[in-house]
């Protein structure tokens, strides 16, 4: 059993948001995927990290250098904009 992590940052509303995140492997099973443990996300590294539990100084360094290779777009919905409609199904 160990540890992995993964670190990004997504422009919302011309805002940089960083997200972390620590994922438990299961290295002794094969067929198995990563299981999601924690998760951060704040405009601030260091908040980003406290929330997905990663203290490890060195660690914190190596994700925020994966983190600012990577800026991903977020789509937003706006949902002032759509039109609902509701029927009723009589029975």
């Amino acid at each position: 059993m160990e540890y992995n992590y993964s670190a990004y940052t997504k422009l919302i509303n011309n805002q940089t948001f960083f997200f972390v995140k620590k994922y438990l492997l299961f290295s002794e099973l094969n067929e198995t995927t990563p299981v999601l443990v924690n998760y951060g996300m704040h405009m601030d590294f260091y908040k980003a990290c406290s929330i997905a539990a990663v203290n490890e100084p060195s660690l914190m360094i190596q994700l925020f250098k994966e983190a600012q290779g990577t800026i991903e777009h977020a789509k937003l919905i706006d949902f002032n904009s759509i039109k609902f409609s509701r029927k009723l199904i009589k029975r």
